[in-house]
């Protein structure tokens, strides 16, 4: 089980008022959303996770260890990111090639890079792509591309920052698969989404920000059914719910359209 520990966790941008302060904050569960409106600190925390920005208080242990004293191959094994704008991470001549400079970074022998390579691409359906450029791709396209570069390193803990904004609706569910096999697998899923909908079908665990703070964390039945904490973080609930508030006066909490049906034919 992987675990990720945050302890007195500070952060102020230097031309912003904008602070990002988490006292405690302990995540052990393997598919994790965080939610919260933009500018609440979802994105700085992942740069913090990642070492795109340091910390200016405070530490970031992974399994008892100080993420700061990783070494930077041992962070890639540790921690890889798929970020929301696939093409701020892309820049190689083919998508191959892309894939394959991931697997460089680590050491990983040549012998099987071709083998991996192959490997990834065909998860996220790109195999027949894979002598393209990669900004000749469709933007689900190269979002999947994205992904399979950080599958091919295979680090301990995925971070998704709005993985299913771009995607069409079959990319949004192989996405969602290959997160759950992760999960599966052991591996910790962290994803940052403003999906309501998707967040309540897939999480078990969600983690609200509201102005640099941890405002709720629990699941997502409990963030729902807590009345107006949705609203009041600036957040929808899923649409299910509004449908049978609005159209038929039920309160209750409907995570998926399957849970509605389940609930009303076993109340």
């Amino acid at each position: 089980m992987t675990a990720i520990q945050i302890n007195n966790l500070s952060y102020q941008y230097p031309t912003s008022d904008f602070k990002l302060s988490i006292n405690q904050l302990n995540m052990t569960e393997n598919l994790v959303a965080i939610a919260g409106q933009n500018g609440a600190g979802k994105s700085t925390l992942f740069k913090l996770l990642t070492g795109l920005v340091q910390l200016q208080a405070g530490e970031i242990q992974i399994n008892q260890h100080d993420l700061a004293g990783l070494t930077p191959e041992d962070r890639l094994k540790t921690i890889g990111i798929v970020f929301q704008d696939p093409s701020s991470q892309l820049f190689n001549a083919t998508v191959q090639q892309e894939v394959a400079w991931s697997l460089s970074q680590t050491g990983t022998d040549a012998a099987v890079v071709a083998e991996k390579v192959d490997q990834v691409l065909t998860t996220v359906g790109l195999i027949d792509s894979k002598d393209k450029n990669p900004f000749d791709l469709s933007m689900p396209e190269k979002k999947l591309l994205s992904i399979a570069t950080v599958l091919a390193v295979d680090p301990q803990i995925y971070l998704f920052d709005e993985p299913m904004i771009s995607l069409d609706w079959p990319s949004q569910q192989l996405v969602t698969r290959i997160m759950q096999q992760l999960a599966h697998e052991d591996h910790q899923v962290i994803t940052i989404t403003h999906d309501m909908d998707w967040l309540a079908a897939t999480f078990s665990k969600v983690y609200v920000l509201t102005e640099g703070k941890v405002s709720f964390e629990g699941t997502p039945e409990a963030f729902f059914g807590e009345s107006g904490l949705a609203q009041e973080t600036g957040l929808l609930t899923p649409r299910i719910m509004t449908i049978a508030q609005e159209v038929l006066g039920d309160s209750r909490v409907y995570l998926t359209p399957e849970d509605y049906w389940e609930k009303k034919h076993t109340s």
